[in-house]
């Protein structure tokens, strides 16, 4: 009868059928909170958006881009004293480090 049963659960088959069926044991207590209907209650009530971490983000935003462009007016110094590039090919390598960033 149980296969019957479930050859008949599988043609009926929908989006909210789930994967894994319980087997229900009389023998075990049931699982508190399983197959539940969503009762209102306290994470239903509003909460306020932390407006506090919101603005310490949108400074951030606004922070990197100013931290991002300021470096390149010394890059092309940085690229011929740090890595012993010849003055004719700073330029690549300045413009290599821009479109790679």
């Amino acid at each position: 009868m149980s296969s019957a049963r479930a050859a008949a659960d599988v043609s009926v088959a929908d989006e909210t059928t789930p994967l894994l069926v319980a087997v229900e044991n009389p023998d075990t207590p049931p699982v508190e909170g399983l197959h539940e209907e969503r009762r209102p209650g306290l994470e239903d009530i509003e909460k306020p958006l932390p407006m506090g971490q919101i603005l310490l983000l949108c400074y951030a935003r606004l922070v990197d881009p100013i931290a991002f462009f300021s470096i390149f007016p010394f890059i092309n110094k940085m690229i011929h004293e740090q890595a012993g590039v010849p003055e004719t090919n700073v330029g690549f390598y300045a413009g290599l480090i821009k479109v790679v960033n």
